[in-house]
């Protein structure tokens, strides 16, 4: 998603369900920790990221109505070369289609 200048944190909008999210975050990194409401956290490689989701305007296409997410991603990996590798992870289970 990113390559080399991978950032620590990131904004995303991302259309998809709160529960298609969590299946996916679950898939790439494990089950994780859910400190509050719509805020996950884990750790990837012994350090630390947290995610926070925040409901967004849905999308419609004619009669199609897609729920949409503001994503706030923090990463506290110790290197570029580390962010890029859990952003390589992220975008391998989250990314569909041609998007």
């Amino acid at each position: 998603m990113f390559g080399r200048g991978a950032p620590a944190t990131a904004g995303l909008d991302m259309a998809i369900t709160r529960a298609e999210f969590v299946r996916q975050l679950t898939a790439a990194f494990g089950p994780p920790h859910n400190p509050e409401p719509d805020v996950f956290t884990g750790r990837h490689n012994g350090w630390a990221w947290r995610i926070a989701l925040r409901p967004a305007a849905p999308t419609r296409l004619g009669s199609v109505v897609l729920e949409r997410w503001a994503v706030r991603i923090d990463l506290a990996a110790p290197t570029p070369e580390a962010r890029t590798r859990w952003w390589d992870r992220f975008t391998t289970h989250f990314q569909k289609g041609g998007g």
